[in-house]
């Protein structure tokens, strides 16, 4: 009984090994040899499949001369090169060993199949290899040209579409957001920044895609030798895991980070940071970025240049409407100067044959109390009476004008808001009488420090709009408050409302509701100035056809 265990070792061998006894009979097959030949019985059969390749060796028996014949019949250590042919198309190669293992033969078989093939190969592919150099090196030229042609129509069409934009727009951010955008996709990107120089800092200005906009506003931190880079002018690339020093992104795996440095002559304007997976992205397109950078250099300088001057047009623009605004005000000044003196005057010439009237009047009373006809005593006081209630009211209008135009009133002075505001209905009581019902919501307001002269021009011309607001009959309703030291006065009418299409320049100088020929347009433009010259602010909300309301808050002024 042979003991298969000592054989077992040869499980392990990658080549097929066959172990014979000294009668020939087969005793152990490895895993490899089954593999390659299958379970063979017939070791005569399977031996002449097998030719010698190399060497044939003398034998007197032709029937045996096979390599595994001599393999088994060979009394030393054996070694030949041998034709494996068991089909017309199949063929194979094998190194054939033998020797002598506790009186057994042990026959190796190494496929050198693929040894051979590949000797046979290698000569063709040398050949091949020679056709293909010089196949290479007439083409090398040509795919030279070719790639430097592509890059060129790249850049030119990158360039064309990025100088659209900024023939187009002089506007920083849509010249800024395209040249990123064609960026992404030129380098197949996963993110491509523009960051602003600050100082020596980078703060992220734009971003592409916009839903990383989030990162807008941050400052980004470098390495040293991406600064000193950026200062020599030299784009760099890197590859990263993390976007930037202090950056909370980290990508999964390594990603290519080029920066390329964006400069108007020594100036440094910002930087350009593009994320790609992309290797040798900026080998290829280190010139279409350095041509991005110039131009969206100039593009930022000249946009940067527009904006200034349309600051300054508007800044100028709104010096301008000032200006006018303040001659307006200096005009309605002098007007109310002007009329301050002409009343002063008017109620002098009144009120001094105004005094003689009401003398007289009184000398009347007592002479008609002696006429003896009763009736026609009667008569005259009833008359009399009425002279007296047309004197007061001569005089209290008289009054009236003396304080509302007052003179003296320059500076700032404690006022009672709500006679104030009685002072001024009385002045355009022609407006509302028989008209318009007034409705008082006053509270007990306390002395508020003001200019009571130009604020009383407020009062006037809110409820001068809002009675005109109001074409046939209705109200107008003025409501006091003191809270928390601010003053609350709010004016309310049912007229005719405000158009929206208004509403928003409601307070430019010029803007009227009014027909042409009744409103100049300045009045409300004049009452903001003066409310805020108070610092205080002036607000409405109005609805068509159902009226307007302004509210009015000034602070109580120390």
């Amino acid at each position: 009984m042979v003991n298969l265990a000592k054989f077992e070792f040869f499980n392990n061998f990658s080549a097929a090994v066959l172990v014979v006894d000294l009668s020939g009979k087969i005793v152990f097959r490895n895993f490899q040899f089954t593999k390659t030949f299958g379970n063979i019985k017939n070791l005569e059969r399977f031996a002449n499949y097998f030719n010698f390749d190399i060497c044939l060796l003398d034998t007197d028996n032709i029937q045996k001369a096979n390599p595994i014949s001599f393999a088994l019949s060979s009394a030393e250590n054996f070694f030949a090169t041998s034709v494996y042919q068991r089909t017309k198309e199949l063929f194979q190669y094998f190194e054939i060993s033998s020797f002598f293992y506790d009186e057994n033969k042990v026959i190796i078989l190494n496929d050198i199949t693929a040894i051979n093939n590949y000797n046979e190969l290698s000569k063709r592919y040398e050949n091949l290899k020679n056709d293909y150099g010089k196949i290479l090196e007439e083409n090398k030229d040509f795919s030279n040209f070719q790639q430097k042609a592509q890059n060129q129509a790249i850049k030119m069409a990158l360039m064309h579409r990025v100088s659209n934009v900024i023939r187009e727009s002089i506007n920083i951010s849509k010249i800024i957001g395209s040249a990123l955008k064609e960026l992404y996709n030129l380098f197949a990107a996963v993110k491509v920044y523009y960051a602003k120089t600050e100082d020596t800092n980078y703060v992220i200005e734009y971003v592409y895609p916009q839903k990383y906009r989030s990162c807008i506003g941050s400052v980004i931190e470098l390495e040293k030798e991406a600064t000193k880079e950026i200062l020599s002018k030299n784009i760099r690339t890197n590859p990263c895991m993390k976007e930037f020093l202090n950056s909370e992104n980290t990508y999964p795996m390594p990603v290519t980070r080029i920066i390329v440095p964006v400069y108007r002559l020594n100036e440094s304007l910002g930087i350009l940071i593009i994320y790609t997976a992309q290797k040798n992205a900026a080998d290829l397109q280190n010139d279409i970025l350095q041509s991005i950078a110039t131009q969206l250099a100039t593009a930022i300088v000249q946009a940067s240049l527009f904006e200034q001057i349309t600051a300054k047009n508007e800044e100028l623009q709104n010096t301008l409407t000032e200006l006018k605004e303040t001659q307006i005000q200096l005009i309605n000044s002098e007007k109310m100067a002007s009329l301050g003196q002409l009343v002063a005057g008017v109620a002098h010439e009144i009120n001094t044959p105004l005094g003689s009237i009401n003398s007289n009047n009184d000398i009347l009373n007592k002479l008609i109390k002696r006429l003896d006809c009763v009736d026609i005593a009667e008569t005259m006081l009833k008359i009399n009476e009425i002279d007296k209630e047309a004197i007061k009211r001569i005089s209290q209008i008289v009054q009236s004008l003396k304080k509302f135009v007052r003179l003296d009133e320059s500076e700032l002075q404690f006022a009672d808001i709500n006679k104030e505001i009685d002072l001024t209905l009385e002045i355009i009581k022609h407006e509302t009488k028989n008209k318009i019902k007034i409705i008082k919501n006053y509270s007990n307001l306390p002395q508020i420090k003001c200019y009571p002269n130009i604020l009383n021009q407020v009062f006037m011309n809110l409820l001068v709009n809002a009675c005109q607001s109001i074409e046939t009959e209705g109200e107008i309703v003025i409501t006091t408050e003191f809270a928390d030291g601010m003053l609350t006065v709010k004016i309310k009418d049912n007229g005719s409302g405000i158009d929206e299409s208004i509403k928003d320049k409601i307070f430019t100088a010029g803007t009227t509701t009014k027909k042409v020929g009744i409103g100049t347009g300045l009045g409300l433009a004049i009452s903001q100035k003066i409310i805020q010259k108070h610092n205080g602010t002036i607000t409405f909300s109005s609805k068509k056809d159902k009226g307007t309301e302004f509210t009015i808050k000034i602070p109580q002024m120390q």
